[in-house]
């Protein structure tokens, strides 16, 4: 840790004090001196101790370098957590999200809500399935008529990221609409995407849980007038919008049937399988977003119920916890081996990272540990041409994951037989390194291997196993915000940097309202710079 962070912390939360903390510190000094090839040697049924399948996904973690005593220390460690307590609470719609004081239940949306809930005297089950159905006669209405060409998907973070990965990762039928996505403020990025489409077959769903995002009305702007430029009027039946701020859709000229509601239970990272998953309905068919819940419900399933030792998702954290806090992995890279899936890095970044990035435990006491790493990765094999380079060589040890799809969605066997063996080569080589002959007599092609790799197999790459997969994330990021004592669910990092820049805004054009009375100068930095980029811009 820092020293320059140490004196800003407050008293510590306990958490390194504890008995499970110190049993595995403990482990930790001796845990240099294990190599995972050894222990293959020493147990040569460790593979089958150290893998768990569930229903067409198999995950394997024979390869990190870690025994069955650190596994159990880890397990204790999440029992004193009272991690299977919390669990509980969040799928039974406790408010867990402390510091907005809301409950969490994207869980729900899966059909994994209990009987009777309700939340602010709305029963959540009833509200989810008029959501679907309103989903559903909507998607299939688009698709029967055939008006509709494109759809143009604007929003940010959450309700872009996700809806873009499974877009994307599945296959959809001829004919069926096309979808774009538009997040970035940069006016290139919605120039060029309306630049080969007909205004009036494109569709546009402005996806916002508040209906104040800066970037997304920003474009949600230019959209509009593109439409009724085109044609008056046109944007009130060619818009729509995924809102739990149904007010001011209907103020911005949205019509109320096209509407579709979110709730404050809904976080925006965990909102795929709300209506902002309502594109994956166009594109594919309502069938097939049901699938990806589907999926998705059979992990929430084996999260509730499988034995902590044998259930995937406190599996792949507390190994995760293991690497960050006792053998000071910074990083993990998420390492998809199918090109559909080339985004996952991305959507895992954001649910990760804005979820355990932080500093200060649940009870606003400043942690004396690290909590989430850095999460980036790329799509194999082009990954192995970009980064495996540090992965096998680099001073800081990285944990990875590898995605592997056992059957292909072509014919091109061939390919795919190469790309596989791809995979479990860099698996086997992060694992085993290289040191025997000639390696030692060329120090530079020295590989020391003992890299810890998960390895994540899915039987297809179809919506029920997409949803099996994003899930298991989901919840091991919960698993891990537990054990460090955090709430995940809420992300007041970003929030300064978005106030900042409409100060910024408004002393660059004083038409544009503040977001408070009498908003400081900037810095003498930050004041330069606005001032050289304004005369820029305006003498461009």
């Amino acid at each position: 840790m820092q020293p320059l962070l140490k004196k800003f912390r407050m008293p510590s939360n306990g958490l390194t004090d504890s008995p499970e903390w110190k049993a595995l510190q403990k482990d930790a000094c001796g845990a240099s001196a294990i190599r995972t090839r050894a222990l293959f040697e020493q147990d040569p049924e460790r593979f089958n101790k150290f893998h768990i399948a569930l229903d067409g996904l198999l995950f394997d973690y024979s390869k990190h370098p870690v025994t069955a005593e650190i596994m159990t220390h880890l397990i204790a460690l999440a029992r004193a957590a009272e991690l299977e307590s919390w669990r509980d609470k969040m799928f039974a719609g406790v408010q867990i999200n402390t510091t907005e004081d809301r409950a969490v239940l994207h869980t729900a949306l899966r059909h994994s809500a209990p009987e009777g809930l309700e939340v602010d005297g709305e029963n959540v089950a009833g509200f989810i399935s008029n959501t679907h159905e309103q989903m559903r006669r909507y998607s299939e209405s688009i698709r029967r008529e055939g008006l509709i060409h494109d759809v143009v998907v604007i929003g940010i973070g959450g309700p872009n990221l996700g809806p873009t990965l499974v877009y994307e990762a599945l296959s959809g039928p001829a004919g069926a609409p096309r979808v774009h996505f538009v997040s970035n403020i940069d006016g290139t990025h919605i120039t060029q995407t309306l630049e080969p489409l007909s205004p009036d077959h494109t569709l546009f769903i402005i996806s916002s849980k508040t209906f104040k995002t800066l970037e997304t009305l920003e474009n949600a702007q230019t959209a509009k007038s593109w439409l009724d430029d085109f044609k008056p009027g046109l944007s009130r039946e060619h818009m729509a919008a995924v809102t739990a701020n149904r007010e001011d859709a209907e103020a911005f000229g949205i019509a109320p049937a096209q509407i579709f509601p979110l709730r404050e239970w809904i976080g925006g990272r965990y909102s795929l399988w709300s209506a902002v998953g309502l594109p994956i309905a166009i594109a594919h068919g309502f069938d097939q977003f049901e699938a990806l819940l589907e999926g998705a419900r059979t992990i929430d399933t084996h999260f509730q119920t499988a034995p902590l030792d044998r259930n995937i998702p406190v599996i792949m954290a507390l190994l995760g916890l293991w690497h960050r806090n006792f053998r000071a992995c910074t990083a993990h890279a998420i390492l998809p081996y199918a090109q559909k899936l080339s985004r996952l890095p991305a959507y895992i970044q954001q649910v990760d990272m804005e979820s355990n990035g932080k500093n200060t435990d649940r009870d606003g006491i400043r942690v004396d540990y690290e909590t989430g790493p850095v999460i980036f990765g790329g799509p194999g094999t082009d990954a192995q041409h970009a980064f495996f380079q540090l992965l096998h060589q680099g001073t800081d040890i990285i944990p990875s994951d590898f995605i592997l799809v056992a059957r292909p969605n072509h014919g091109l066997d061939s390919h795919h037989r190469q790309l596989l063996a791809s995979a479990l080569a860099q698996t086997q080589a992060l694992m085993e390194g290289r040191t025997s002959e000639p390696a030692n007599d060329a120090p530079h092609r020295r590989f020391e291997g003992n890299r810890p790799v998960s390895t994540l197999i899915l039987e297809q790459l179809d919506a029920y196993h997409l949803g099996m997969l994003l899930a298991l994330y989901e919840h091991k990021i919960f698993v891990q915000g537990i054990l460090w004592r955090l709430n995940s669910f809420d992300q007041w990092g970003v929030e300064l940097g978005k106030t900042l820049a409409q100060d910024i805004l408004h002393q660059l054009n004083p038409g544009v309202v503040p977001t408070r009375e009498n908003p400081p100068a900037p810095d003498p930095s930050t004041q330069n710079l606005a001032t050289y980029l304004f005369k820029s811009f305006i003498n461009s």
